[in-house]
């Protein structure tokens, strides 16, 4: 996994469009997410690719850390170009998400797919609090979303109260 800071990908440029959502740590929640994707972007093979992983990293911070625990995490998707960027902020866990080496193995081959599906990918943050983020080809014809935060979303500005427990929110998209 890459680091973002050497990658000079930095943040996104001033014409790129974000939203943020924030969903409590239940199981419950993964079809939510899917949902919210589904009405956020455009049909299109490159919706599916995002949605595929935000729901692969949606699942593990309900299943890998704190967020599961009574916590919750946040999903943000940020569109420039011809580029989306998913970031999971969750609630930390002792030990930090890896790629699977042993193809066997149950754990980690979520990610494989996140790799596959990225052109980069990344992990930021401590067991306080942890952002996983994968940029993902935009190839679709048109333009996500609209340009007005739809009704239903305002739960975003719970953000603030995840950050003052997260650190890896201090910074997001880095």
């Amino acid at each position: 996994m890459s680091n973002p800071e050497a990658d000079n990908h930095g943040e996104p440029q001033a014409s790129a469009l974000r939203w943020r959502r924030v969903f409590p740590g239940d199981d419950v929640q993964i079809s939510m997410l899917r949902r919210w994707l589904e009405c956020l972007l455009p049909p299109c093979s490159s919706r599916d690719d995002l949605t595929s992983v935000a729901v692969e990293l949606g699942t593990n911070a309900v299943r890998h850390t704190a967020s599961g625990s009574g916590g919750q995490f946040v999903v943000e998707v940020t569109w420039w170009m011809q580029m989306t960027r998913v970031v999971v902020y969750d609630d930390g866990s002792p030990s930090c998400p890896r790629l699977a080496e042993d193809l066997l193995c149950e754990d980690g081959r979520g990610l494989l797919m996140v790799n596959a599906l990225s052109i980069r990918m990344g992990v930021e943050g401590n067991a306080q609090g942890r952002a996983v983020w994968a940029d993902i080809p935009w190839t679709g014809q048109d333009m996500p979303g609209q340009l007005e935060i739809p009704v239903g979303f305002a739960s975003a500005t719970r953000e603030a109260e995840l950050a003052t427990r997260s650190p890896a929110m201090t910074h997001p998209g880095r």
